[in-house]
């Protein structure tokens, strides 16, 4: 059962305050209250010239050591007062309010129910009291429940999407608690020969090692308005179009592949200067429909995607050591960036699915193209064509020709090996 009013852990920095506070209060109604007293007074006198006088004067309204001993209103009214500062910082701010109300209506009522017995203190000074406890609580709770949230977005940031984090900060209701589908691009980036690096370096070295890749290609990723999903192992999956709707998910991860390529050198540099391996890394991408969403279990839940372009993204970045490119994605992202010039690689059939896959590197723009790359690129086209209709001798002259002026010669090397294959079947 959920009481809206009652917290379980209190605040122990608040409740220390609080003490002092009231006991601060104790002591200066207990010792004396110093009060103000105003005079205004009217003359008439001619000779004195003036038509009025004002005056202000001070003193203790209580002197402890020739006061009459404190009856029972004062002791009751000052055990509410230390009942409601013990009793406050278990409640929420609501709860404390109404706290404070009942002790105001209680020594007000003691004050009124027994006016001859001698408190020692103004009733108005109670009050105070219990107002400035009031206040501090509040003001104590607001700033705690502030900077707990800072916290809570700073953590909870790291784990789920930032967008996400910020979404559920404004409405805790707003993010749904089950998954939706929509069109998204996943990406997938590995280390090459990461086995060899985590052998040859001790761990305190390959945890440094791998956090700046992770920085990276993080820092690349948020760049182009992607998010972080997970890091595993020595591999990042990033996602566009989840959480937050894109028009342009395509186009923006595959800028980040090809961004995250052109300034791996600036990684290298760094690695380099530190005394730690050099780093190739490989890219996969996938465009198509996956489901959104929170997943997991009461223990635990991920803001995630899933479904098969998630896998086929995997497995195209798994096809970057094959082909020794450093960029593969699929054709249905490809067919969302017209504008990007494109190398086509091959067809394959991935595991679990029924359609094969149509697989491209991603060169640059059109626009940024030269003419040799368009060139050598009419050529690919060519020889894959020729492939198609198996023209086979053709199809050897051009490929052989790309291997030794474009490359990559391992490529090539398995074009002209499948056409050999083919030629004996």
């Amino acid at each position: 059962m959920k009481f809206p009013f009652y917290r379980a852990n209190h605040r122990s920095r608040a409740f220390s305050l609080l003490l002092l506070v009231v006991l601060a209060l104790m002591l200066f109604t207990g010792l004396g209250v110093f009060r103000l007293y105003f005079s205004f007074d009217w003359t008439t006198g001619d000779e004195a010239g003036q038509l009025f006088a004002f005056s202000i004067r001070g003193g203790q309204s209580l002197n402890i050591f020739e006061a009459a001993p404190f009856g029972r209103v004062f002791w009751i009214s000052q055990c509410l007062l230390v009942a409601l500062c013990v009793l406050m910082p278990f409640f929420r701010i609501a709860g404390a309010v109404v706290l404070s109300v009942v002790a105001a209506v209680g020594v007000t009522f003691l004050h009124l129910q027994y006016p001859l017995s001698p408190s020692g203190t103004p009733l108005e000074f109670e009050l105070l009291t219990v107002l400035i406890l009031t206040s501090v609580y509040v003001l104590l709770s607001y700033l705690g429940s502030r900077r707990d949230q800072v916290k809570i977005a700073a953590l909870l940031s790291k784990y789920v999407p930032e967008e996400v984090s910020q979404q559920y900060q404004r409405d805790a209701n707003a993010v749904p608690e089950a998954g939706e589908e929509r069109d998204i691009s996943v990406l997938f980036c590995d280390v090459r020969e990461f086995s060899v690096v985590a052998r040859d370096i001790d761990s305190r070295k390959l945890a440094q090692w791998l956090n700046l890749y992770f920085g990276f290609v993080s820092k690349i990723v948020i760049r182009h308005r992607g998010s972080i999903d997970k890091y595993m192992g020595d591999s990042v999956m990033a996602v566009w179009g989840a959480p937050v709707t894109s028009t342009t998910h395509a186009f923006d991860a595959l800028r980040t592949a090809l961004e995250i390529q052109s300034e791996l050198h600036e990684l290298n540099a760094q690695y380099t200067a530190l005394g730690l391996p050099q780093i190739t890394v490989g890219i996969g991408i996938s465009t198509g429909p996956a489901m959104v969403g929170p997943l997991g279990s009461e223990y635990r839940m991920d803001y995630t995607v899933i479904g098969d372009t998630v896998n086929v993204a995997q497995r195209l970045e798994g096809q970057t050591r094959k082909y020794e490119v450093p960029v593969v994605v699929s054709d249905k992202t490809m067919e969302n960036v017209p504008d990007m010039l494109c190398r086509e690689l091959d067809t394959v059939s991935v595991k679990g699915r029924v359609e094969p896959v149509t697989m491209y590197q991603p060169l640059c723009m059109i626009d940024d193209a030269s003419d040799g790359l368009l060139e050598q690129l009419e050529m690919h086209e060519r020889a894959m064509a020729a492939t198609a209709d198996a023209q086979w001798e053709e199809a050897v002259e051009l490929f052989t020709e790309l291997r030794d002026v474009w490359g990559p010669g391992k490529m090539y090397e398995l074009y002209l090996r499948g056409i050999e294959i083919a030629r004996r079947d």
